[in-house]
């Protein structure tokens, strides 16, 4: 870097073009001029760095400069570049404060450099300079003010233009994903309701065939009975989850009296899987619920327990008041969950044994939280299964 102290004979033109000193007194103007210090830099020379104090001020004659943030770092970011006539470093001129950004030769650069101190004195003596300095003070702040709202609109459109790109992708995604969930209703529909089908085809035509013997007359219509019952619970599963919200029909219940149906509408169940039932209520009083959707509540949670205990076991349901809550435990000797499928089994279409739904214990968990309750399991592999559900006594 090379330093000099003579001003061309153009200096005061060049400065009278510069925003800072545009509305200055030709008097004021040729003090400025008397500060000037000229000087040269190399490509790649720093003028000054960030956080360092603001001693003087620069004019761009040739060359370009390269405005840094964070200069030398692995998140450094370049604002911008300043060319001839553009100034540097003004701001610290008045309020003496540490630079806020690095300043790099791009190019071989030649400059007019003005210390702080001398421009400072300069001022304390010369009324209308302090003046013109402000005009353009205030001219600068006006055109950043302008500027800055010229880029929040340009930031608001591009926003808006990035928002509604969004939008027609979530959109597509979603209409993907309904797409998806059909496909997944319409084979879990084929697959689960076509087997109960084929029964009740087949027992139909074996009742046809021996519609006078009234013993096989009473079981075949039970059987029938059985299979109606389990498409009438496939039906309700698909309707609660396509439906995404459970509507409750809230009313006073006796909880004995809703164990006394869960009993009677499992019972078929529990005879096929060699299962006992334990029932125990300590619950006297009685309790505000939909009582349909508890009794779907209790009985997805015994159909689980079914199919954990393929050679058959015990189920245990309690019921106990604590606190503001109604306490139920359906508690199962089967083969317990891994921590995978405890995991995974509030997930749609998730299910660890063959032939469910996957949609079981997603429907008990929406109907407990439609009640404003809670459910929990726990369950250790090879003991068996305990789901809590906690059912709050006051609405």
């Amino acid at each position: 870097m090379n330093t000099e102290r003579s001003l061309r004979p153009d200096g005061n033109d060049f400065l009278k073009n510069i925003y800072f000193f545009h509305t200055m007194p030709e008097e004021s103007l040729n003090k400025i001029a008397a500060l000037c210090t000229e000087r040269t830099y190399d490509t790649g020379d720093i003028l000054f760095f960030e956080d360092m104090s603001g001693d003087s001020f620069f004019i761009i004659l040739e060359g370009e400069l390269e405005i840094w943030k964070r200069y030398g770092t692995a998140d450094a970011v370049l604002l911008g570049v300043s060319s001839k006539g553009q100034p540097l470093g003004e701001m610290a001129l008045i309020d003496e404060r540490p630079r806020s950004a690095t300043v790099r030769a791009k190019t071989p650069v030649r400059v007019y450099c003005i210390q702080a101190s001398d421009f400072l004195s300069l001022l304390s003596t010369d009324n209308a300079m302090c003046l013109a300095l402000l005009k353009a003070v205030t001219m600068m702040v006006r055109r950043s003010n302008e500027y800055h709202l010229q880029d929040l609109d340009k930031q608001n459109r591009e926003l808006s233009r990035a928002y509604a790109e969004l939008k027609a992708l979530q959109d597509e995604l979603l209409s993907r994903e309904r797409l998806s969930v059909i496909g997944k209703f319409s084979s879990l529909i084929l697959h689960d309701i076509r087997n109960p089908l084929s029964a009740l085809k087949s027992r139909v035509q074996l009742l046809v065939k021996n519609r006078d013997d009234e013993n096989y007359l009473e079981s075949a219509v039970e059987r029938i009975n059985r299979d109606i019952s389990r498409m009438e619970s496939l039906a309700a599963e698909f309707l609660d989850y396509a439906r995404g919200e459970i509507r409750l029909d809230m009313e006073i219940v006796a909880v004995d009296d809703l164990f006394a149906r869960f009993s009677e509408a499992i019972a078929p169940r529990l005879e096929a899987s060699g299962v006992t039932l334990h029932i125990e209520s300590d619950m006297l009083r009685p309790v505000i619920m939909d009582q349909h959707r508890m009794l779907r509540v209790l009985i997805n949670a015994a159909e689980n327990a079914c199919a954990a205990m393929p050679s058959g076991g015990d189920i245990h349901v309690s019921a106990q008041e604590r606190g503001d809550s109604l306490v139920i435990r359906v508690r199962d000797t089967g083969r317990g969950m891994s921590r995978e499928i405890l995991d995974n089994i509030f997930k749609p279409f998730y299910s660890a044994s063959s032939g469910g739904t996957g949609l079981g214990m997603l429907i008990i968990k929406s109907i407990m939280e439609a009640h404003k309750g809670a459910i929990e399991v726990d369950s250790v592999p090879g003991e068996g299964t305990t789901i809590t559900l906690s059912l709050p006594l006051t609405h």
